[in-house]
């Protein structure tokens, strides 16, 4: 009898725990339209980069040089720590090809001739590495839910998907519809690969059927909107909502309700403001 009643208080939690999932899920992607966008803080770097990462929660922003092969860390806009420069430590990189972050602010780091994705902890510390098998010139990294990695590889012209756990292979797809990558980017349900010589964004969903293509560079938010940044205007896809920026060379990134750009040697900050679709 107690086997029998135990056995039912552990399905009822199991039950409760399914239903507690599905409602925050449900409640993530509640219809959400996007109203404007608004300039929060502009964070002057001081020298050029070539891509950011940003985390709203502990306002920890990373800046990668493949110039200088480094990586710099700011918390709070105070530099704290930098990673890279050449050599075989933990901390150091054969070729620094790109960066990404996790849900929980660690910091992904491609390693392009070693064939490796490096994990640090948010203060730069190593915690692990994964080995990419079977890819040849890996050039760029984004992170799917902490749970896989997307991995373009130029010679294959590829993006292969792999399992963040133990490097093993899950998906290719993208072969004869990419000419050329310079970053990924993905939600849950979206990747985009974003081609900045021919200024398009190639989406596909996260299981590797093609969508289609926006001129620009486009990322997408938690409700899947999406947002592009084309000839100087930031806008969104699906609703009226737009900005005018004299910018180029502009590299976009999204974490929660703020979107992060780097413009030249500075990284301005911008709200996402929402209303509720009726």
């Amino acid at each position: 009898m107690r086997k029998v009643l135990f056995l039912a208080i552990i399905v009822s939690l199991a039950i409760c725990l399914v239903v507690l999932n599905c409602c925050s899920d449900i409640n993530r992607r509640t219809p959400m339209d996007i109203e404007y966008f608004n300039l929060v803080k502009a964070i002057p770097l001081g020298m050029q980069t070539d891509k950011i990462q940003y985390h709203s929660q502990s306002n920890t922003l990373y800046a990668m040089s493949i110039k200088s092969q480094e990586i710099y860390i700011f918390q709070d806009q105070e530099r704290k720590n930098v990673l890279g420069g050449l050599g075989s430590s933990k901390v150091n990189f054969q070729y620094l090809a790109d960066i990404a972050m996790g849900s929980d602010n660690s910091l992904y780091v491609l390693d392009s001739s070693a064939r490796i994705v490096k994990k640090f902890s948010s203060d730069g510390s190593p915690s692990g590495s994964i080995e990419l098998k079977n890819s040849v010139q890996p050039k760029c990294l984004c992170v799917y839910q902490d749970q896989g990695l997307f991995i373009f590889d130029s010679a294959s012209g590829e993006i292969i998907n792999y399992s963040g756990i133990d490097g093993t292979e899950l998906n290719r797809f993208g072969r004869f519809q990419l000419q050329q990558v310079n970053s990924l980017f993905c939600n849950h349900d979206y990747l985009i690969a974003y081609d900045k010589a021919n200024n398009v964004s190639n989406i596909f969903s996260v299981l590797g059927q093609f969508v289609k293509t926006e001129q620009g560079q486009v990322v997408y938010d938690l409700y899947n909107n999406a947002i592009c940044f084309n000839a100087g205007m930031l806008k969104c896809l699906s609703s009226s909502a737009y900005l005018p920026l004299a910018a180029e060379n502009v590299f976009m990134c999204i974490s929660n309700d703020l979107l992060a750009l780097r413009i030249g040697e500075e990284i301005r900050i911008y709200k996402i403001n929402y209303a509720r679709v009726e």
